[in-house]
C-alpha cells in the first residue's frame, strides 16, 4: 500500500508542475495536439499490423499521401 501512496504523491507533484505552466500558449497547444495525433495514430495502426514507420505515418496524415500496393 505504501508503494501505491508514493506513486499517487508523485502523480500529484507532477500535475502541480504542469498546472504551474498553465495557461499554455496557442502555438504550444497546437504542437502538443499534432504530436499526440500522429503518435496515437501510429501506435493504433502498429497494433493492427500496419508496418509504416512513425515518420511515414506523419507524412500520410500531414500531406495526404497514400500508400498503394504494386501489382506485378
Amino acid at each position: 500500500m505504501n508503494l501505491l501512496m508514493d506513486k499517487l504523491q508523485r502523480i500529484d507533484a507532477l500535475k502541480n508542475k504542469i498546472d504551474k505552466l498553465r495557461p499554455l500558449g496557442s502555438p504550444l497547444r497546437k504542437q502538443l495536439r499534432e504530436y499526440f495525433r500522429i503518435g496515437f495514430t501510429y501506435t493504433s495502426n502498429a497494433l493492427e499490423g500496419n508496418s509504416l514507420t512513425e515518420i511515414e505515418t506523419k507524412i500520410v496524415i500531414e500531406d495526404g499521401i497514400t500508400i498503394g500496393l504494386l501489382e506485378g
